[in-house]
């Protein structure tokens, strides 16, 4: 149910720009939390380090008022020289944190102003005794120093600091906890796109094999369609053939029994005026014409016949009626026609199929092959009779056949016919070799075995 509405949804027309609009908005929401975190982060790098100098800003003020106290006591120029290098580092780091704080807090949340004045005055009550110390009133600058609130002022120094510090701290949280709400929405908005990746390769992956299995049954289906259409066209052209053999012969025999009496008669009639006494010589030459012109015409009525249905194959057998056959073919042709004939064990029809084979093959040589030479061969090997027809002539592509060429079509179906196989092999300027395979009159009574697939080469 849930497989067929989503497949139902996803062939409709508005899928397409849906799934184009959600992943804008995936990639505009990721986009998005990406540049909110890597602003949120910067922010609390700066933090951090507003942070650190803010350290080195009390670092360096209790450095420069230790150096201070030190000249007091001993006068040194070293103490005095590191008093100004601290104040010089004291100036840089204050300005360095300050504006640090100031980068990061835009909306001046934390106060900087009071702990800048105070530190102005902690370095301003310390020049005072440097000034003094250096005008050779040390003792009076040592009155000033311990008559100063150092340590209470330090310590407030210190409080605001803290509370400085604190503040920011605070903002940093504050940038902490968004730094992972953008992180928690990159991993939400990855997890879905992900999920919606795995549901959609799913669904294509179910529907290809799905499209695939209706493919294959399709095919499955199309292929037995063309098999039984292709035996029933087998089995049609097989049926015509042998519709048409029987018409055949039956028009030969009534060619043999009508024409046949009617000549007969004729003869007889012709004997029985000769007979007649006092007939004239025209007369006589008359008939002699008659007679002459009448066997002519049973001559034309024993080639209808032969041709129609060959006698000498039922009163002579197969290999007497093909020596017959190649006999005629080669005083027709004027060429040699070498036979190789054994008997073989062959039906009735078995045996009209390799006659009209041979002579087929031999009426298509006398046509086109424009041969010097000719071999006809008949031989039995185990279950199977093997018939061919060899010429040297000019050949021809086998595989290029016009179709409104069916003699050799005619061929292939009247040996398929009977479970057998048809091979022509021929090359332009190679001749042609036609082969046959047909089973043994005890196949054909009994299981028949299957030859080998047809073949065609060039």
């Amino acid at each position: 149910m849930i497989k067929s509405s989503i497949e139902r949804v996803a062939r409709t027309r508005y899928v397409m720009p849906v799934v184009l609009a959600l992943a804008v908005v995936a990639v505009v929401v990721i986009e998005g939390a990406f540049q909110h975190s890597r602003t949120t982060l910067t922010q609390g790098i700066a933090l951090t380090d507003a942070r650190l100098q803010a350290g080195r800003v009390l670092q360096h003020l209790t450095d420069a008022e230790t150096a201070a106290r030190a000249f007091l006591i001993n006068g040194q120029a070293a103490d005095r020289d590191d008093y100004r290098e601290s104040i010089m580092a004291l100036a840089e780091a204050q300005s360095g944190a300050f504006q640090l704080i100031a980068d990061v807090d835009p909306q001046r949340t934390v106060s900087v102003e009071e702990l800048r004045m105070a530190i102005q005055s902690r370095v301003t009550a310390m020049e005072q005794w440097m000034d003094t110390a250096e005008r050779g009133r040390r003792t009076q600058a040592r009155l000033m120093a311990s008559s100063d609130r150092g340590r209470t002022a330090y310590a407030d120094l210190r409080a605001g600091f803290d509370l400085v510090l604190q503040r920011a701290a605070a903002l940093q949280q504050t940038a902490r906890v968004s730094l992972f709400d953008a992180i928690m929405i990159n991993r939400v908005a990855l997890h879905l796109l992900v999920l919606i990746s795995v549901l959609g390769l799913v669904l294509f992956t179910r529907q290809l094999r799905y499209s695939d299995e209706q493919k294959a049954r399709e095919s499955e289906y199309l292929a037995s369609q063309v098999a039984l259409r292709t035996a029933e066209l087998r089995e049609l052209a097989g049926h015509l053939v042998t519709t048409r053999e029987d018409e055949r012969g039956r028009m030969a025999r009534e060619l043999h029994d009508e024409l046949g009496g009617l000549f007969t008669a004729m003869k007889l009639e012709l004997a029985r005026l000769r007979r007649i006494p006092e007939l004239p010589a025209q007369a006589q030459e008359r008939m002699g014409g008659i007679e002459q012109r009448l066997n002519e015409g049973i001559a034309v009525k024993r080639r209808i016949i032969e041709h129609l249905r060959p006698s000498s194959l039922d009163q002579l057998g197969l290999v007497s009626a093909l020596e017959v056959l190649c006999q005629d073919a080669a005083s027709n042709l004027g060429l040699p026609v070498n036979t190789d004939l054994e008997s073989v064990n062959l039906d009735k029809e078995c045996e009209l199929t390799v006659f009209r084979l041979v002579q087929e093959s031999l009426t298509n040589i006398s046509k086109y092959a424009k041969a010097r030479q000719v071999w006809v061969s008949l031989e039995a090997e185990g279950d199977w009779v093997r018939v061919g027809v060899r010429d040297d002539g000019c050949g021809f592509h086998a595989h290029t056949v016009p179709a409104r060429h069916h003699g050799l079509i005619g061929m292939r179906v009247r040996v398929e016919s009977h479970a057998g196989r048809l091979d022509i092999v021929s090359s332009p300027g190679q001749g042609t070799h036609i082969k046959a395979e047909l089973p043994c009159k005890a196949q054909t009574e009994g299981e028949v075995c299957e030859p080998g697939q047809p073949e065609v080469q060039g």
